[in-house]
């Protein structure tokens, strides 16, 4: 991968010379290429792939699964909401109306809306259009071969994301719930307004702690063995963000955009303004939600407020 985070992991099953993949890996540069590589190694290739598994609708997961889908035929699976998701998000006439309205009306300027835009714009062109050809149910049970693994609902990196948990193994892929040295960024569903990424966010992780897991393979970094520490320590960072933004709220009214100034910095790089926004806002949106903040319309722009 070109961003930050420089990797994405895609988990492998054989069966009789049949492969299922969890998760493809983003369609950019030589990916496919690493890809098949990877896969001629255990003496199988791209047009083996009978399933495609995916835990949620963001391009660095699920960026060549149209791709794959076209060298070999498989049969793409993700949960009903991942799927409208990733047509929502792929229908670029309604998405960039939606990100401009949002962003400006909380706090952005209008240049750094436009450079937000061309970088959604990038994103979405490196997803190969595809879509869903089986929707899943949380706690769904599947067999590939001899495996055995249940999909589970764990919303809040985005709206549908799934976990795939193997009981007779004790493991969990777990896509970007639970990831080992950072936090998942959390952002708003700019197609769902009843959608609270944070109170989902903090829900799933707590699915998790609850299952019978031994060693979690997160969609970035290495596998995680102490599962329960981890969730605490998501749980801790949550609590602490959300105090720091209300202390920010603390001398009067603010856009998310001056809020997200005040915990993460001023001089932020553009995209990072972006995610920081994000961020955010999730988190107004749950203190506002429990009646700590309230919400006002200035004009066009949305401030925050404690109560």
């Amino acid at each position: 991968m070109t961003f930050r985070l420089n990797h994405v992991h895609v988990y492998v099953l054989v069966h009789n010379n049949e492969v299922a993949l969890f998760d493809t890996g983003v369609n950019i540069g030589s990916a496919l290429d690493v890809l098949e590589k990877d896969l001629e190694s255990i003496g199988q290739s791209i047009k083996a792939v009978r399933d495609i598994y995916i835990t949620h609708a963001h391009g660095d997961h699920c960026g060549m699964a149209g791709l794959i889908k076209k060298e070999s035929g498989a049969i793409i699976h993700l949960s009903c909401a991942a799927d409208e998701s990733n047509r929502n998000y792929s229908a670029t006439d309604l998405l960039i109306p939606q990100v401009k309205k949002f962003y400006l009306a909380h706090g952005l300027a209008q240049q750094e809306v436009d450079h937000s835009v061309i970088v959604l714009r990038g994103i979405r062109d490196i997803v190969t259009p595809f879509k869903g050809d089986d929707l899943l149910q949380s706690h769904e049970i599947r067999e590939f071969g001899q495996w055995q693994f249940e999909a589970i609902f764990t919303p809040g990196h985005s709206n549908g994301h799934l976990c795939y948990h193997f009981p007779r193994e004790g493991i969990l892929l777990s896509g970007d719930t639970v990831l080992p040295h950072i936090t998942p960024n959390l952002s708003p569903d700019l197609f769902d307004v009843n959608f609270r990424p944070l109170e989902n966010f903090l829900a799933s992780l707590d699915e998790v702690a609850n299952l019978p897991v031994r060693k979690i393979y997160p969609g970035h970094g290495n596998a995680i063995e102490n599962v329960r520490g981890r969730v605490q320590e998501l749980h801790a960072h949550h609590a602490e963000r959300t105090q720091l933004v209300l202390n920010c709220l603390g001398d009067g009214p603010k856009t998310t955009f001056e809020v997200a100034r005040g915990v993460f910095g001023q001089d932020l790089p553009d995209f990072d303004k972006f995610l920081a926004l994000n961020e955010t806002y999730v988190h107004l949106l749950d203190l506002a939600h429990k009646g700590i903040i309230r919400e006002e319309q200035d004009g066009n722009v949305l401030l925050y407020t404690v109560q």
